[in-house]
C-alpha cells in the first residue's frame, strides 16, 4: 500500500489564497494571460483603476482588462472541500447580506447564498454507516457518525465489537479499494466522488470475519 502523508494546509496556502486581500479565495477568478488568481471582487475592483497583474504586471487588456478574466470553478470547489466551514460560512454570510439589502439580491442561487452543494462536506456532519455481515442477507445495522472519524476509529469499533485479536488483519474497503487507515468518510466522500441526493447519506460498510489471520470489510457510499 503506498505511504500517504497529511499534509497541514498552511503549507498549501499559497496556493489557496488571493494576493489581494490575503483571504482565501471566495469567487476564484483567474486572468487568462498570466493564469494568476484572486478573489473575483478583489481582481474586478482593482482591474477598475489597473490594466496589469498585481502579481507578475503582466498586461491584462490594453483597454476592457474585464474581458480577460475567467471564473475558476475547479480551484474553488478545491478551495471550499479544504478549507473546513468556509462555503458554509460565506453562504451564511450573503444570505444575511441580501436579507438586509433585497433590491439587490441576483438570481444565481450561489450568488445569493441559497447554493447547497451536494459535494461539500463539513467535519461537523453526520453520516449513517450500514454494518452488515459480507454476505448476510438479514437487516442492516446502523451506526452515525461525524464525518471526520476515519478509517483506523472503524477499524478499532469492529475489532472490539467482534472480539478480534491483533492476530485478525482489518481491512476496510471501497468496491475492491482498500483504504489508507488515516483516511476520513470525508476524504472518501471526496475521493470517489460521493454526492449526496437527500438528507439521508448512508455509507454501507460490509464485512467478513474470518478464522484466519485476516478480516476484510467492504465499505461503500450509498445515496438515499
Amino acid at each position: 500500500m503506498h505511504q500517504t502523508r497529511r499534509v497541514p494546509i498552511v503549507e498549501l496556502n499559497n496556493y489557496l489564497t488571493c494576493k489581494l486581500c490575503r483571504g482565501y479565495f471566495i469567487d476564484a477568478t483567474t486572468i487568462i494571460e498570466c493564469l494568476h488568481t484572486f478573489c473575483r471582487s478583489c481582481i474586478v475592483q482593482y482591474l477598475v483603476k489597473n490594466k496589469y497583474c498585481p502579481v507578475c504586471d503582466v498586461q491584462v487588456h490594453k483597454t476592457k482588462p474585464l474581458l480577460n478574466i475567467r471564473p475558476d470553478k475547479t480551484l474553488q470547489d478545491i478551495v471550499y472541500k479544504l478549507v473546513p466551514r468556509l462555503f458554509q460560512n460565506e453562504m451564511c454570510r450573503r444570505r444575511e447580506f441580501y436579507t438586509s439589502h433585497p433590491d439587490a439580491r441576483p438570481s444565481d442561487l450561489e450568488q445569493c447564498g441559497e447554493a447547497s452543494y451536494q459535494h461539500i462536506l463539513s467535519p461537523d456532519e453526520t453520516i449513517c454507516l450500514s454494518l452488515n455481515y459480507h454476505d448476510s442477507s438479514g437487516p442492516p445495522r446502523y451506526l452515525r457518525c461525524p464525518t471526520a472519524v476515519s478509517v483506523v476509529h472503524l477499524q478499532k469499533l469492529l475489532r472490539s465489537k467482534y472480539d478480534l485479536t491483533d492476530h485478525h488483519r482489518v481491512d476496510i474497503l471501497h468496491n475492491q479499494d482498500c483504504l489508507n487507515s488515516h483516511l476520513t468518510l470525508i476524504d472518501i466522500a471526496y475521493i470517489y466522488l460521493w454526492r449526496r441526493v437527500s438528507s439521508g447519506r448512508l455509507c454501507s460498510v460490509s464485512h467478513k470475519a474470518t478464522l484466519d489471520a485476516k478480516s476484510r470489510f467492504q465499505c461503500n457510499y450509498m445515496e438515499s
